[in-house]
């Protein structure tokens, strides 16, 4: 199975700055040692942390292969199955203990079947991939295990591959204080199963339109149907369409008196660098148009502009053609206002 265009559907619907990471445990298997050959990974000079590895390939695009005697942490041997406890049993752990390597890869590079997906992201864009799950579940509430220590490789990796069950994780001190995790990251760890669910999920319109109600319900039915001959479809919190090449965003605001009067349109705009996106944010003023809105967000500049109708967008939307012009010039507009930002990476 090749794990390009699901990683690049999944990243694309959920907007992630960073890559979700193939985790593949081996046993003593003669073909996953041959894989193991095959594959290319980053020489470890000196043992480290599991947690950081994983971080570095989501954030870097490195590729680890490595055993017990590349690890610095304790609590990572066990928790992947390297070696058994001492005193008394541990959990969440991989058992029997007989993992004798562990690969791991961003995972449109992998090469190999992964047990488990780790995705590392903020609590919003987590929220979203939970909302999703709860949706494929029947609506049931997404339970999760996590207690603040054992985080990627107990939480996020361990409870996946024993239990196959997806997990969320709010992340340790160990992965936050040497790992390389920001305050604002947390952690979720997928058997392979569960991960192609959610991610062919988010092509599935009976799904994505039913994820957010609280902005379906504010808008009524005639108008969703006009913004869908525009081209746009439903997402979690937003209608989203790709004209062009361009996905652009389509974000509805109320006013004072709670009426949906105007549209935000959006495009965000990705830098090789969080120092070439604040650059390019700094620059801005001199850049884009004056009504143009620009936020910094990691790595990536978020270009919005607002449409709006003079009355509330029920009402404009009954106008036809020309409510449908009316956005459709909106959208020329902002995706010449993101060309000018791209044209600087």
């Amino acid at each position: 199975m090749e794990y390009t265009d699901i990683t690049t559907k999944f990243r694309k619907f959920f907007e992630l700055p960073t890559s979700p990471v193939a985790v593949k445990i081996v046993a003593k298997d003669a073909e996953d040692e041959k894989k193991m050959k095959n594959a290319e990974t980053a020489e470890i000079e000196s043992p480290m942390r599991y947690c950081e590895m994983v971080r570095r390939c989501a954030v870097l695009g490195e590729s680890f292969t490595f055993d017990i005697e590349d690890l610095s942490c304790a609590s990572a041997e066990l928790a992947l199955g390297f070696a058994e406890p001492s005193y008394g049993e541990v959990y969440p752990r991989i058992k029997p203990a007989d993992t004798v390597k562990v690969m791991l890869a961003p995972l449109e590079k992998a090469t190999f079947v992964p047990d488990v997906v780790v995705v590392i992201a903020n609590p919003r864009k987590i929220m979203r991939m939970t909302t999703i799950m709860a949706h494929l579940a029947g609506r049931e509430p997404v339970t999760a295990k996590f207690k603040g220590e054992f985080a990627v490789c107990g939480e996020c990796t361990a409870i996946p591959y024993m239990e196959d069950l997806s997990n969320l994780s709010l992340l340790c001190n160990g992965a936050r204080m040497f790992g390389g995790y920001r305050d604002d990251e947390i952690s979720f760890g997928f058997p392979l199963s569960d991960f192609v669910k959610v991610a062919d999920a988010t092509e599935q319109n009976e799904i994505t339109s039913a994820l957010c109600g609280c902005i379906m319900d504010a808008i009524p039915a005639q108008v969703v149907d006009v913004l869908a001959d525009i081209g746009f479809g439903k997402g979690t919190d937003q209608f989203f369409g790709r004209f062009d090449g361009e996905i652009v965003r389509l974000y509805t605001t109320k006013d004072e008196k709670g009426k949906i009067s105007s549209v935000a349109l959006h495009i965000p705009v990705k830098f090789a660098s969080k120092e070439d996106a604040e650059d390019a944010f700094d620059a801005a003023p001199g850049i884009v148009a004056e009504s143009t809105l620009v936020g910094l967000r990691d790595n990536w500049v978020d270009m919005a502009i607002i449409v709006e109708f003079g009355e509330s967008i029920n009402r404009a939307a009954m106008r036809g053609d020309k409510f449908t012009a009316f956005i459709q010039d909106g959208i020329k507009v902002i995706k010449e206002e993101a060309g000018k930002f791209k044209r600087k990476r």
